[in-house]
């Protein structure tokens, strides 16, 4: 059994994967903003009080969206139950100009990491797998090539790389759908892992951008049908291509953030697909967000459909 918690880390993300069978394995992948450090420091009292360990913390991006929630941790807390640590960050220097202090503070991460002794790995690149009683991890991104482009250089770059947002609040078939892709060096080397566990596959796409998702995916699962897919990103358009949306093999897909999913985003999974399945950890469009028009095309007819998830366990 495969139980997933999508944790309520704002605009952060912070999932927990836990495999159940002979033995118990813990997948830990993000650890959110420095505001839900309560949130991680209660995860970890959870494991803790099943009497299991973080078998692997993986952070999957460098943004201080990722990683914060943990150093707050490692800070305050004598650490006790990490066994593993994945994360491409040890000398990274690209941000753009909204994540400046990011440098910084995965220095800090990584330092803290060693001084607790905590076994780390850096980098992760595609091929990397971590096997474990009955499963697997198997990395798919990013490759070599896009890791040494966050090594060696700073990104100066004016292109404001948002999360899912508030934005265009009309109907959802009046949309204008002009999709401008994620070029950010540092998104491009997010972690893309699937995780194998009792015939089953779940795909974690970090803050990837579409066109690395669809390469590595082609590479490495062509064709392979997934349980449940984690949307890049927060759900951002520019992480999600129609070409993506048609190319996953998956009716499932989380989105972790507490800001509303832009309309656009919408429109590609309806256009796209028959009927969609969103998971969503906070339950953004409860203030009147969908149209009359928005609910009849698309919600009454089960195009989309909206689950409010919360914390609670997906089952797999």
């Amino acid at each position: 059994m495969i139980e997933i918690k999508v944790l309520q880390a704002h605009q952060g993300d912070c999932i927990w994967v836990r495999c159940i069978s002979e033995k118990t394995v813990n997948i830990v992948i993000d650890a959110g903003t420095s505001t839900f450090k309560k949130g991680f420091r209660n995860l970890v009292k959870e494991i803790n009080n099943k009497k299991e360990r973080i078998d692997l913390l993986v952070f999957s991006h460098i943004d201080d969206d990722h990683i914060k929630g943990c150093i707050q941790y490692l800070q305050e807390k004598g650490e006790k139950i990490i066994d593993k640590v994945w994360i491409n960050g040890s000398g990274s220097r690209v941000y753009s100009d909204m994540q400046e202090h990011s440098v910084n503070n995965v220095s800090n991460l990584v330092t803290l990491i060693m001084e607790k002794n905590i076994p780390i790995e850096t980098p992760i690149l595609e091929g990397k797998e971590y096997v474990f009683c009955g499963g697997r991890i198997k990395v798919i991104g990013p490759t070599k090539n896009e890791m040494l482009k966050v090594a060696t250089k700073i990104e100066h770059s004016n292109q404001v790389t948002e999360h899912a947002g508030y934005k265009y609040v009309g109907n959802i078939i009046d949309v204008q759908d002009k999709y401008q892709p994620d070029l950010s060096d540092s998104n491009k080397a997010s972690i893309i892992m699937v995780v194998e566990f009792e015939n089953k596959k779940l795909l974690f796409t970090g803050d990837s951008t579409s066109e690395n998702i669809i390469k590595a995916v082609d590479k490495y699962y062509p064709g392979d049908e997934f349980e449940v897919v984690k949307l890049p990103h927060h759900g951002s358009p520019r992480n999600i291509s129609r070409e993506l949306i048609r190319r996953l093999s998956t009716n499932k897909f989380i989105i972790s953030t507490n800001k509303a999913l832009e309309k656009v985003v919408l429109f590609r999974f309806a256009e796209e697909r028959k009927t969609t399945e969103l998971l969503c950890n906070y339950e953004w469009w409860a203030t009147g967000y969908f149209t009359e028009d928005d609910i009849k095309k698309y919600f009454d007819t089960n195009r989309i459909v909206m689950r409010y998830i919360g914390e609670e366990k997906i089952i797999l």
